[in-house]
């Protein structure tokens, strides 16, 4: 049988629970850093560049894994590509290093260099392919979600704002 005293406990725990969303979507306190609309410009732009490349020097295969077009040869245009794109990673990382709360997308911006690298010398061996840009994919893909990520916290944030201060 309940007591009066463990009822009351129970509503007044339940109220609590019932109140710690509200208590979290109005904290400002952030665990990654702002979002940066320059910073995500930079790195859409660098994301276009970088498919547009593949497009025009990888191979392609069909289901089965057979090349059924050939890539472009590693040449004067690819090596000025790369160059142009471990610029443009280190350029962004210069960005995110000055941000508190940022290491997430630090160390994505210094694997996104090494991954250039790699495909570069994969590239001077011969074709490249979807295959061999696989991890340069994923790391271009972790690059979009912290951006996406702080760009929907940042909306949700100024939402939960405007929303908190109207009459």
């Amino acid at each position: 049988m309940r007591t009066r005293n463990s009822v009351w406990t129970d509503r007044r725990v339940f109220s609590l629970l019932a109140l710690l969303p509200l208590l979290f979507a109005s904290c400002s306190v952030l665990f990654v850093s702002p979002y940066d609309e320059v910073t995500d410009r930079a790195a859409t732009d660098l994301v276009t560049r970088t498919e547009i490349f593949l497009v025009r020097y990888a191979a392609t295969t069909d289901e089965l894994g057979k090349i059924v077009r050939r890539g472009k040869p590693y040449d004067g245009e690819a090596a000025t590509f790369y160059n142009e794109a471990r610029g443009a990673a280190a350029a962004i990382l210069l960005r995110s290093e000055q941000k508190d709360k940022n290491a997430e997308e630090i160390q994505i911006l210094r694997n996104l260099s090494t991954r250039y690298d790699q495909l570069e010398a994969s590239h001077r061996l011969g074709s490249i392919t979807m295959t061999s840009a696989a991890g340069l994919h994923r790391t271009l893909r972790a690059l979009v979600q912290v951006q996406l990520t702080k760009k929907h916290i940042g909306t949700s944030k100024e939402a939960t704002s405007a929303s908190a201060s109207s009459p």
